[in-house]
């Protein structure tokens, strides 16, 4: 007997997470059709963000230390397309002098330009640079069996390059302390002090090869010609800049990780892959230099930070019991909506709590609109099953309100976006994406800004501005319209233009993305997709015993190894 397409579809993330019990939704909305006026959206930002005792249930009931539950004041800087990111952060790079700092946290690093019309700009030109002007550069990166490679070359650059007077040898560090074999270090972060100044960068763009891109996305001969091109021609994705007390934030979390014990692993199979690391010792807190940081509190932006370590992991120091609070907040944005939710994400799969969520808010807003990457993969990881299991039950209830695009697969263009927008009020991006493992396994960071300057839309509602320009920039990107155009109009009007670009000649990014049930999809186990796509796991479940036993012998290298995974599935 075949199995529904829809048995199971509740299974997964409860161990993980208990709803938060939110006295504002305690009276169920009114339903609303697809075409009914806007209501006015919640403008404050304490409405959206995770107050202290949900951020302690975020974390099992550690308390967070070292960074605000969230802070106001901040001026956020969003990049719609990276290469205003790129060009940025080399500026910030090439600023900094003696006794200034750069910190780094990264999935995968490549010595590819910033500035592809520049010379000199290449990451290790940038280090190199920043070293012998005075600064201390230090890298923290997932011992990344995919990239290994060009994150060797990057290494053996930035560790041959003068150590540091103090606190050294090592500048660039592999780390490997993750719960299972098929987890992540995910975080993409960059922090430079320069002077009286703390600038931060979170997003989802990488510092390697592929990642660099226009709005425009028609930059394929020139990424080609700068050795930026990896597989793509061209990359969605989405960054932040923060100056404020936010910039602590981000700053905290580099050293919590740079100074946990005990220390990555170096073990036999990091021999042999040669992830070994040079000794070094732990960073004082980012505000102990000879300068003082002036932080500027003159913003508009409110910003949480938030992040994901997985419980299953009992050695990290800050975080003994983990930390979902990207999740938690996740859950509490999406319950928040009263109109719209948009979304922008490499993967758009099956996460139980969050379909659950939405299911729930669908009779109470108008639209729900995911674009989202079409999947690659090899037959064996079932992502194509993930992606339906989340995506049918809100297409076959909810057909006038729910659209779901990808990008036209003739342009050969990644989307690789961590982003959330929910009524022109609130943003959330960061580096992780729309699964399990982002939610619970992997470590991620993000943010979530509510901006305080506020603006009046052509729905004849008050909503903010940072919000609502992104959201235009970005559907700017899918449909080719100007920002003047799609400013003038309504947001039942934007979501027609999406529409119509995706039925065009060709001339947009967009296309509409049918996701159908298939046989083949009977053939895929939960007990694959707790390797593919890790959940936390109850001590008392097969699967810890199973990684236990390759904690034990030393096993979770040879298996990377053995299953050939793909840059692409754990990018």
């Amino acid at each position: 007997m075949s199995a529904s397409p829809f048995d199971d579809f509740s299974k997964g993330l409860s161990r993980a997470f208990e709803f938060i019990v939110d006295p504002f939704h305690l009276k169920k909305k009114a339903e609303k059709d697809a075409t009914a006026p806007f209501d006015q959206p919640y403008l404050e930002p304490t409405r959206w963000f995770l107050t202290e005792d949900e951020m302690l249930r975020s974390r099992n009931g550690s308390k967070r230390e070292g960074m605000h539950l969230y802070s106001t004041g901040n001026r956020v800087k969003l990049y719609v397309a990276s290469a205003g990111y790129f060009s940025d952060v080399a500026d910030d790079m090439n600023s900094v002098r003696d006794g200034d700092l750069v910190y780094l946290t990264g999935w995968g690093t490549c010595n590819v330009p910033f500035k592809p019309h520049e010379p000199d700009t290449k990451l290790c030109d940038l280090a190199e640079g920043a070293v012998k002007r005075g600064a201390d550069w230090r890298m923290l990166v997932w011992s990344n069996l995919t990239e290994r490679a060009q994150n060797h070359e990057v290494r053996d650059l930035i560790n041959s390059l003068p150590p540091p007077e103090k606190y050294g040898p090592a500048r660039f560090v592999y780390d490997d302390r993750l719960p299972f074999p098929t987890s992540s270090h995910h975080q993409k972060s960059v922090i430079v002090r320069k002077g009286r100044d703390l600038v931060a960068y979170v997003g989802g763009v990488d510092l390697t090869n592929d990642r660099w891109d226009t709005i425009e996305h028609d930059q394929a001969e020139l990424r080609e010609r700068t050795g930026i091109k990896c597989q793509w021609n061209g990359w969605l994705d989405a960054h932040a800049r923060v100056e404020g007390p936010a910039t602590k934030d981000v700053a905290c979390n580099f050293l919590d990780r740079w100074n946990a014990e005990p220390k990555p692993s170096q073990d036999l199979m990091n021999d042999l892959l040669d992830f070994e690391n040079p000794d070094y010792s732990n960073l004082p807190p980012i505000d102990e230099g000879e300068i003082p940081i002036d932080i500027p509190q003159d913003g508009t932006h409110a910003v949480q930070l938030c992040r994901t370590f997985s419980p299953d992991y009992d050695h990290y120091d800050f975080a003994p019991q983990g930390e979902q609070s990207i999740f938690h907040a996740r859950i509490k944005a999406i319950r928040n909506a009263q109109n719209y939710i948009f979304i922008q994400d490499q993967y758009f799969i099956l996460v139980p709590e969050l379909l659950d969520t939405i299911m729930e808010m669908m009779p109470s807003i108008e639209r729900f609109i995911v674009i989202v990457q079409r999947t690659v993969e090899a037959g064996y990881t079932g992502y194509a099953k993930y992606l339906y299991d989340m995506v049918a039950p809100i297409q076959e209830k909810y057909p006038d309100k729910f659209k779901l695009y990808t990008t036209k697969e003739s342009k050969q263009l990644y989307i690789h976006s961590k982003l959330v927008i929910v009524d022109d009020v609130y943003v959330s991006l960061g580096s992780a994406n729309w699964n399990r493992r982002s939610m619970t396994s992997d470590s991620e960071i993000g943010i979530n800004i509510v901006d305080t300057e506020l603006v009046q839309s052509p729905d004849n509602i008050t909503v903010n501005k940072l919000a609502r320009n992104f959201r235009i920039q970005k559907f700017m990107e899918a449909t080719k319209l100007t920002y003047d155009e799609l400013d003038a109009m309504t947001f039942f009007e934007a979501c027609d233009a999406l529409e119509t670009a995706a039925h065009d000649d060709g001339s947009s990014l967009i296309e509409p993305y049918a996701v159908e049930f298939k046989p083949q999809f009977n053939l895929v186990s939960d007990g694959w997709r707790q390797v593919i796509d890790p959940d936390v796991v109850p001590e008392d479940d097969p699967a810890k015993k199973i990684k236990n036993f390759f904690q034990r012998t030393q096993e979770c290298r040879k298996v990377e190894v053995e299953m050939k995974l793909t840059s692409e599935f754990l990018c």
